[in-house]
């Protein structure tokens, strides 16, 4: 591996400059915002960082090798170039995964194979054997990007999604990712100094991210990821990863919220499923969970924050006669005077229900939706613009 390779953080459409923020934090270099991730430049110990710390993407993947593509036959020639014997060994188990579009491949499948046959090929044809696919669990994992005519190749460093922080013990209907509700938290700009209160909480996310933040708690805590499982993950990288690690959990056990987070839902059994999650979390003492309707929101201070996810009407259908006086009821409760109003809306109807006039807007994707983070204010202590830290301070 070069000295200073170059990378790809995938995330949510959207949150590319909410990452871009964090890795700049975490000294990446070369970073630049792509459409669904950011690519940077770094040593390998940066990629270990990044997945122990990133709070917003969902893989991190090391560049092997960008080139035009007319067709298949292109992409198994340009696959055949890689050194593939120098990430694998002939005991690897790998898997191929592809994505996008081109104009001269029909199925992402058939590239994926492609791409397989063209890594088998060439180690076999050094070593004499080949190794295993396992689709269902690699040790190596690749990932293939189609883009008109060209493709790129990573290897996944990740593993499974960084989403999956490993704290979903319960979950409710159309959970909001982990990644994306951290990314929800950053971009409001949280002080940590005023409390944060979800009234809408579901499962709990935003609000234990929310906690997370707080205590200053990495999210890859408690996981393991790919690249432990890579033939050069050697003893000197895994003497490296041990002492990230340790590092990140002294800084959790010193951290502190000074104030806490609020999270509530009508849901008897959502706020359960919360706190469920907080406790695997290990942010329970910082939650103040309850049931209790949204549209009887009492704050719990003179100012602070409200951050919300309600509901869209598309994978949880109310009605839309229930849905827009559920709207206007939020926009009469949720906007307390000295207080900002943070929601993530799936639905175009939602602003105009709401009422007011936003003074903030951030367009993404939640999984395949379009959406839509939008920020009121209501003057007081709680005005300002929102920020895209990465640790919660302005």
């Amino acid at each position: 591996m070069g000295e200073r390779p170059t990378w790809l953080a995938t995330a949510a459409r959207g949150t590319e400059p909410i990452l871009a923020r964090e890795l700049r934090a975490l000294g990446a270099e070369d970073v630049r915002e792509e459409s669904g991730g950011v690519a940077f430049a770094g040593r390998f110990d940066l990629a270990l960082r990044c997945n122990l710390r990133l709070r917003t993407a969902n893989h991190v993947l090391l560049r092997l090798a960008s080139f035009p593509i007319a067709g298949p036959d292109e992409l198994y020639a340009g696959a055949s170039d890689i050194p593939w014997e120098e990430h694998l060994t002939v005991r690897s188990t790998f898997a191929v995964f592809a994505h996008g579009r081109s104009e001269g491949i029909g199925h992402t499948g058939f590239a994926a194979l492609r791409v397989k046959d063209a890594l088998a090929d060439r180690i076999r044809g050094r070593k004499g054997e080949r190794p295993d696919v396992d689709p269902r669990d690699p040790a190596v994992r690749v990932v293939v990007h189609l883009a008109s005519r060209a493709a790129s190749l990573f290897l996944d460093t990740s593993g499974d999604s960084l989403h999956r922080r490993g704290y979903r013990v319960a979950q409710t209907e159309a959970p909001l990712r982990e990644t994306l509700a951290a990314a929800l938290v950053l971009w409001s700009g949280w002080d940590r100094r005023r409390p944060l209160c979800d009234p809408l909480c579901g499962s709990g996310t935003i609000a234990i991210e929310a906690a997370l933040l707080a205590r200053g708690r990495a999210p890859g805590l408690g996981r393991r990821f790919g690249f432990q499982r890579w033939p050069a993950f050697g003893e000197v990288e895994a003497r490296a990863w041990r002492a990230m690690v340790e590092e990140a959990r002294q800084e959790a056990a010193a951290g502190d919220a000074p104030v806490p987070v609020w999270a509530s839902d009508v849901d008897r059994d959502a706020v359960e499923a919360a706190r469920a999650n907080a406790e695997a979390a290990g942010v329970a003492p910082l939650l103040h969970l309850s049931v209790a309707d949204a549209r009887r929101f009492d704050p719990p201070g003179p100012s602070g924050m409200v951050l919300a996810n309600p509901p869209y009407g598309e994978r949880m259908s109310p009605g839309v006669r229930a849905l827009a006086e559920l709207y206007r009821a939020l926009g009469r409760s949720l906007r307390p005077p000295g207080w900002v109003t943070i929601l993530l809306s799936g639905h175009p109807s939602l602003p105009r229900l709401f009422g007011g006039r936003p003074t903030g807007r951030l367009a993404l994707r939640n999984g395949a939706l379009r959406c839509e983070l939008l920020r009121w204010e209501t003057g007081g202590r709680g005005k300002g613009k929102p920020q895209m830290g990465t640790d919660g301070h302005r």
